[in-house]
């Protein structure tokens, strides 16, 4: 606190706190903890909603989004410019009055660099205690990030694989601080046969996947990693447990067709809009009626808005006998720790924040893959190897349970000491 008695202002600028996304999640495991030590008061400034929105108010320190409550304000706004819109989604329509209206000590805006960098101009930027935390996930590092870090004193980035490549290139002063988890949510559970019971699952080789339907998560390379392992072990029954929004990205269906997967084979989690009851189920559609509240067409898959809570997302992990995490590059992946968190063996590819999960601590087995390049930007990218996946898949199968028992408490420990609220 202050030393006149006041409380320290934290003006917070993120994703909305309830929102199922990284920077959302993050948001709320900080924010809930700085908000309980009762030392500030802080103002979260929401990107990507109304500035007005009734969801707003379900927070307990005070939230404002980024976006104009009338359409047609937004609309004079952006100016037909993809740029402006882009900008103003992030923040950057309100930002200077929210500056001068709450008077912050500290302002920490959190978001990719192209969703904060218009801040660091602004003349209030370091008269105010300010810092840009920020994901970076591929190489050579995006011009804007490495031209904003000339500038900004407090240059925080969720993992150390960016981190590294910026101290190369004489950036002393930037540091690792890694996305918030809430650790306690997230535990292995001495139930899971009775978990599976309760879902109608057969006791088969569940390999999971908790992730946004986005290209840069290699769908296809899991289903031909796993159709490589089903081929080299015909007695095994492996099912993908695909955690994700099926109406969005890649065709998880049309893949698995493919690939020679029976659609009985990809299992989801399906949630009702209306009571939020959820099912894990082989995919077949969406728009299903309830049959909790009898809401019509109200369960589908998971998607931002719509999600399941910590707690049953804890349960969906422990159905799991792996998880399986391939990508092409990413900030932090946190479905990485969140399954480490409940003792499970985790397969992560070896490059950008992937390479932070597979030191010797982390206990992860990695995942080999071979470099492409993304067109316009040149940012090198991983396309896992599907035989990588097949082998690792094997050596899981193949291990003792106490080897697995042991690399699963070693895992957690690792996420304890490196993700968990408190510690960051």
């Amino acid at each position: 606190m202050k030393k006149d008695g006041k409380k320290k202002k934290l003006l917070f600028q993120s994703d909305f706190s309830l929102m199922k996304t990284g920077f959302g999640r993050n948001a709320r495991a900080l924010l809930s903890y700085l908000h309980k030590t009762g030392k500030y008061e802080i103002l979260h400034y929401c990107c990507g909603i109304q500035h007005s929105h009734v969801k707003l108010d379900k927070t307990p320190w005070k939230s404002i989004g980024a976006l104009p409550d009338d359409e047609k304000e937004k609309k004079r706004a952006e100016k037909g410019e993809p740029a402006q819109e882009r900008a103003i989604s992030y923040g950057s329509y309100y930002i200077d009055a929210v500056v001068r209206d709450f008077k912050p000590d500290v302002y920490i805006a959190v978001q990719d660099i192209w969703g904060v960098d218009f801040a660091v101009p602004k003349k209030w930027f370091n008269k105010t205690t300010s810092c840009i935390w920020t994901t970076l996930d591929s190489l050579p590092i995006l011009p804007s990030a490495v031209k904003t870090a000339k500038k900004v004193k407090n240059y925080w980035i969720w993992s150390g694989f960016a981190t590294k490549e910026l101290l190369k290139l004489g950036h002393d002063h930037v540091q690792t601080l890694r996305g918030a988890i809430e650790c306690r949510h997230f535990k292995k559970l001495d139930d899971r046969d009775k978990l599976r019971k309760k879902f109608d699952l057969t006791d088969d080789f569940f390999i999971g996947f908790v992730f946004r339907n986005q290209v840069r998560k290699s769908v296809p390379n899991l289903m031909e990693g796993n159709s490589i392992f089903k081929r080299a072990n015909p007695g095994v029954k492996t099912k993908l447990l695909l955690i994700a929004c099926y109406r969005e990205g890649w065709g998880i269906m049309k893949l698995a067709k493919e690939y020679n997967i029976p659609a009985e084979d990809i299992v989801t989690t399906y949630v009702c809009s209306k009571c939020m009851s959820y099912e894990v189920l082989p995919y077949t559609k969406e728009g299903l009626d309830c049959d909790k509240c009898d809401a019509k067409k109200s369960v589908g898959t998971t998607n931002i808005g719509t999600g399941v809570s910590e707690s049953k997302l804890n349960e969906i992990y422990n159905l799991m006998d792996v998880y399986c995490h391939p990508f092409t590059s990413g900030g932090q992946e946190i479905p990485i720790q969140e399954a480490k968190l409940t003792e499970l063996i985790t397969l992560v590819t070896n490059y950008s924040c992937g390479e932070d999960s597979c030191v010797k601590e982390a206990a992860s087995l990695p995942l080999d893959w071979s470099e492409y390049r993304e067109q316009g930007t040149e940012f090198r990218k991983a396309s896992t190897s599907p035989q990588s996946i097949c082998d690792q898949l094997q050596n899981v199968y193949d291990m003792p349970e106490e080897q697995k028992a042991e690399m699963g408490i070693q895992a957690r420990e690792w996420v304890l000491s490196n993700f968990d609220t408190s510690v960051i």
